[in-house]
């Protein structure tokens, strides 16, 4: 047997590949409503490429607890990137563990170009269904007994409300249909909030386990209200933590990210995050971050963050 534990190799598909080095570099200064240039590359993936990574995600979302996972179709895994579960003294690949593929502005894959939704615009913009979070046997892929889970949700809103849909709420119950209930969570908002506001939609189990946080989060490292200082209080590397960052302050948020892509240990922490990058030369910026987000980041900034999360061994997730 041997003594190391598995590791974790990122393996994105071609399609994810074609757009972190041809497409986003050629369309990144792209500055139409339209994002005519994008969609003209999305449009030259097949659909049913697309139609087999969503119907994939929904497929497990339905899974059993307890039940083997589906495996994706042939369609679903020309889409799809995998992370590799490696055996780390024999080089063995013991699973293959799905995640969305990085492609688009990294939305919803029918969003703005390919808009299918009878709701129309907004709720495929807003659509949280192509994320493909872990599922407990893949939280714990070594471990005869789980660890604590953790979630630190940076931007919470309140439990069920929020801009672009319930942010907690939504943790917490697509990661209690795949077998993970939360031991603990952390939560930031920076505008204000009653007690009622805060707790009233609260389950009483949630409130017991929650710790909320109604001020500004701060990137300064080891500042009491930097996220990453409570991780490191809390969590220890064998236990299973989300977090999410959508604070809509890129002064605060790019550097929260670098802190966490230039300290391995740190890293060692996380295992899935989801995160919301504005940045320029997307849709979202031509309808809605243009007036309150000041950054230089561009849509190649994004594919470089995510990929290098990725290659860390997070599961990184673009947020909505």
């Amino acid at each position: 047997m041997c003594p190391l534990p598995p590791t974790l190799r990122y393996e994105p598909s071609a399609w994810e590949s074609a757009w972190r080095l041809e497409h986003a570099p050629r369309i990144q200064s792209d500055r139409s409503r339209s994002w005519e240039q994008g969609c003209e590359a999305m449009r030259r993936e097949p659909a049913t490429t697309v139609e087999a990574w969503l119907e994939f995600v929904r497929l497990r979302r339905r899974a059993w607890r307890g039940a083997p996972l589906p495996e994706p179709s042939r369609a679903a895994t020309r889409a799809l990137s995998f992370h590799a579960l490696v055996d780390p003294c024999t080089n063995q690949t013991l699973a293959r563990l799905p995640i969305e593929p990085l492609v688009g502005y990294l939305r919803h894959p029918e969003a703005h170009c390919m808009v299918k939704s009878r709701y129309g615009y907004w709720a495929v913009q807003q659509s949280k269904g192509y994320l493909l979070p872990a599922w407990y046997q893949e939280a714990w892929p070594s471990m005869a007994r789980r660890t604590p889970a953790f979630l630190f949700d940076l931007g919470a809103s309140t439990y069920a409300k929020g801009l672009g849909g319930a942010s907690t709420k939504w943790f917490v119950d697509e990661y209690r249909a795949r077998g993970i209930d939360f031991h603990h969570i952390y939560a930031w908002e920076a505008k204000f909030h009653t007690d009622a506001d805060i707790y009233g939609a609260m389950p009483f189990a949630i409130v017991d386990r929650t710790s909320y946080y109604n001020l500004p989060v701060d990137a300064q490292p080891g500042a009491k209200h930097n996220p990453w200082r409570t991780l490191r209080a809390v969590a220890t590397p064998r236990d299973f933590v989300v977090v999410k960052i959508d604070i809509d302050n890129s002064s605060v948020e790019e550097p929260l990210v670098t802190q966490l892509l230039e300290d391995r240990s740190l890293a060692r922490l996380v295992d899935e995050i989801f995160f919301e990058h504005h940045v320029r030369g997307t849709p979202m910026w031509s309808c809605c971050w243009r007036q309150n987000t000041v950054t230089t980041h561009t849509l190649v900034h994004s594919y470089d963050v995510f990929t290098r999360l990725r290659q860390m061994g997070i599961r990184a997730h673009s947020w909505v």
